[in-house]
């Protein structure tokens, strides 16, 4: 039987609301309890929730508490997008600068709003925390994908910003190939190691549990992981698309703009030829004007003269 989505969707709700500390007690809770109830599918799937890190905690309570505010961090980010390309296709820089400004600013507030409720929670707001939840803010500002999950308060781990935004600068970010394969290893989430000290992750199923359930709880687990993996992949080929089609049409526009100004150039060289012919010819006038005035001027003496 396949598993309810409302009642792992309201356990998720549930136990992504509580601090970290009290996640997974209360998580082995609900999927022993629904495997009482006899909804065993419903058990493995709440089982493979995964304890969310301090800073997901903490920008989970804070989409949940603030969605005014993020939906502002969002807009930002939108608008942060749309003026990268348009400096990409030879727009304004100004507008980029402002609009990268606007992004910062949302995400500090949001930052430090999120440091002040995990600390409220007893966890440590270190520099290092606030850092996390920054860059995660930084990555659903300009990251779709992350954008729904932290909307959903079901973040689980902190996400950096994929395709060069980052904690964005005021210059048009350059990508390198390099930087990009780093930033995917990064967005993706980390394997669990198969053993923890002396047990293996099998030997710390719930006791009475069988060795095929505790596989097959093992392999959702790691099908939930893999689909991670495969949603920051395309979120990273996404974003490498939108970078190559807003280049692309950056080369098409300064190749129209190279050819018109060729073209004025050719004009320009023309219509300098030939200003520089007319120029000549009203010069050769000028002369032959001076000798025939010359000529004038004597013969009227010459006439005075007589008279």
């Amino acid at each position: 039987m396949a598993p309810q989505r409302k009642a792992v969707d309201e356990a998720a709700d549930e136990l992504y609301a509580l601090p970290p500390a009290e996640f997974t007690g209360a998580r082995d809770e609900r999927a022993k309890a629904l495997r009482k109830e006899g909804h065993r599918d419903d058990a493995d799937a709440v089982k493979a929730l995964r304890k969310p890190t301090v800073a997901a905690w903490a920008l989970n309570q804070l989409a949940l508490g603030r969605p005014k505010e993020l939906g502002r961090l969002l807009a930002a980010g939108e608008n942060l997008r749309a003026a990268q390309e348009e400096l990409l296709a030879g727009g304004d820089r100004k507008s980029f600068q402002d609009a990268a400004a606007k992004e910062r600013d949302e995400v500090a507030k949001l930052a430090g709003e999120a440091a002040k409720l995990a600390a409220e929670a007893g966890e440590r707001a270190s520099p290092t925390l606030t850092e996390k939840v920054a860059a995660t803010l930084h990555a659903a500002a300009l990251d779709e994908d992350t954008a729904e999950e932290l909307r959903a308060g079901r973040l689980v781990r902190e996400r950096e910003a994929i395709g060069g935004f980052g904690a964005m600068s005021a210059e048009a970010p350059p990508r390198s190939r390099r930087a990009s394969s780093k930033r995917t290893e990064q967005a993706a989430p980390p394997r669990k190691p198969a053993a923890r000290g002396p047990k293996s992750k099998l030997a710390e199923a719930p006791k009475g549990e069988s060795a095929r359930a505790a596989k097959a709880r093992a392999a959702k687990a790691a099908e939930a992981e893999q689909r991670q993996r495969l949603a920051a992949a395309r979120t990273d080929e996404r974003h490498a698309r939108r970078e190559l089609d807003a280049a692309t049409k950056a080369i098409k526009q300064a190749e129209t703009r190279a050819q018109a100004a060729k073209t004025h150039a050719e004009e320009a060289n023309a219509r300098a030829e030939t200003t520089a012919e007319r120029l000549k010819e009203a010069r050769r006038v000028q002369a032959a004007a001076k000798k025939a005035h010359a000529r004038t001027e004597r013969a009227l003496k010459a006439a005075e003269r007589k008279t």
